[in-house]
């Protein structure tokens, strides 16, 4: 971002400027919409079937 003032800008660089601000707007837009789709609970969606463990040595350690 410039730290100019707008009076002692180019037109040009007003320009650059205006589209910088709008660029970072629709980024936060876009991350605030895309946040809404995950859980709340903290969960990704993994592919596994519900009977199986995320760890590699659940049932030997169980004795199964």
């Amino acid at each position: 971002m410039n730290a100019l003032r707008p009076d002692l800008m180019s037109p040009v660089e007003r320009l650059a400027e205006i589209v910088e601000i709008l660029a970072a707007g629709a980024v936060r837009l876009q991350a605030r919409q895309s946040s809404s789709l995950l859980p709340p609970t903290g969960e990704s969606s993994l592919d596994c079937v519900g009977d199986q463990s995320g760890h590699a040595n659940s049932k030997t350690e169980k004795g199964q």
